[in-house]
């Protein structure tokens, strides 16, 4: 079959943790290079990529798949490394980036290979402001080439399922999702803390996830329409210092959200999310999805994911989706974005879907800084677009410090 010639650009934490362990199993991409600015970051990533690959590689000889292994030898024989992200855009014949770096580069990055012709898929959150994305919507067009906002949770056993029953009509219309994405913190690297660095903090690496996801659920044939940074809490910073990479340190990120959307479609009809992204630890209502006849809510048990569908008589049904690895969501994105590429079909989770989560993270953000107050995303765009009017070149940069100003300790 054909394969999709994948460049990587990024080759840390969240390339060699969950997109590395994807490849060797999806046939449909062959990756052929790697490049990082650090070069010590570089040669471990290649070490591991060589370890992961030679593991399958045995794996497949075990099995009796001499074919896989044959692929994967080959493969792994004709890697090649960068230090410059133009140089391997220059000397290699790749169809598809794959961007993982940290949030600052993605959109010069993906802007740089559209403009060489070359199709992107880049991890979330798209941009650091909703200025940059536009950026990356026009190469885009100018470039006729695909671009794929990276949501991996589309394609987690979880929550396409969840979809499967919504659609269904299991618990009638859509009305109300509770959605949380809460842990202690990237604490282990700094740039997660940097404004200019991250363009914020858990609320845009972290609840980008329930945002997407939430959206894909209601449907994405409806449209983000008004947004508020939720009573109590809002988006805060609730501890005064935290051990980042090993030391105390102050930080001016959020590393807590609660935020109210509301998605509506050209009939009128709604669906509203409440979305944590935190920091530290979840504190909002247990992830539940409810419709006007109905109820969907995930349970755990043991190591196994059960989704409960409820009903208004009474009536309950269980769906045991087994032991689930996040992995398969990753490897879901990426074999989605090679076959989109081999089938000459737009990504359903598009650039526009990209820039439409980070003007909602963005509304949110102007939401808070003006009392907690509802923004539509209309005003906060004409907001955002003044800026640019405004500052030119500097706009993205100002209009991620003016926002930020909202956010003070709890």
């Amino acid at each position: 079959m054909d394969r999709v010639r994948v460049g990587v650009v990024g080759s840390g934490g969240i390339f060699q943790g969950a997109h590395l362990p994807a490849y060797p199993d999806i046939a449909e991409a062959k990756l052929v290079a790697i490049c990082d600015v650090s070069e010590s970051i570089l040669r471990l990533a290649e070490k591991r990529v060589r370890s992961v690959y030679q593991e399958r590689i045995q794996r497949a000889r075990e099995e009796g798949n001499v074919d896989l292994a044959e692929r994967l030898k080959s493969d792994i024989e004709e890697l090649r490394t960068y230090l410059s992200f133009s140089e391997m855009l220059s000397r290699e014949n790749i169809d598809l980036v794959d961007i993982c770096t940290p949030t600052k580069f993605h959109s010069s990055m993906a802007i740089e290979a559209l403009r060489s012709g070359v199709h992107v898929m880049c991890e979330k959150p798209m941009a650091r402001t909703y200025l940059e994305c536009l950026d990356v919507i026009e190469a885009v067009k100018d470039s006729k080439k695909f671009y794929q906002h990276n949501e991996n949770w589309l394609y987690h056993p979880l929550w396409y399922n969840a979809k499967k029953f919504i659609e269904s009509g299991a618990i009638g219309e859509p009305q109300l999702i509770f959605l949380a994405t809460a842990h202690g913190g990237p604490e282990w690297a700094s740039w997660f803390w940097n404004p200019d660095i991250a363009g914020g903090g858990a609320l845009l690496d972290n609840g980008v996830h329930a945002i997407t996801c939430s959206w894909f659920l209601g449907g994405f044939e409806k449209k983000p329409i008004i947004v508020k940074a939720a009573e109590p809490h809002g988006i805060c910073i609730r501890m005064k210092s935290r051990i980042i990479q090993g030391m105390f340190r102050p930080f001016e990120v959020e590393d807590d959200a609660h935020v109210l959307i509301r998605f509506e479609d050209d009939e009128g009809k709604w669906t509203t999310a409440h979305v944590e992204g935190s920091w530290s630890h979840k504190d909002s209502m247990d992830t539940a999805i409810i419709g006007t006849s109905g109820m969907i809510k995930p349970e755990n048990r043991g190591e196994e994911t059960i989704l409960v569908i409820s009903d208004a008589s009474g009536g309950r049904r269980e769906f045991n989706l087994g032991k689930i690895s996040w992995i398969q969501s990753f490897a879901g994105e990426i074999r989605n974005m090679c076959n989109c590429i081999l089938s000459n079909m737009r990504p359903v989770c598009d650039e526009n879907i990209g820039a439409e989560t980070t003007a909602i993270v963005q509304a949110a953000y102007l939401s808070q800084k003006k009392g907690k107050r509802p923004v539509t995303l209309n005003e906060f765009k004409r907001y955002a677009l003044k800026i640019r009017e405004k500052e030119g070149a500097n706009a993205s940069d100002i209009l991620l410090r003016d926002l930020l100003k909202g956010v003070k300790p709890a």
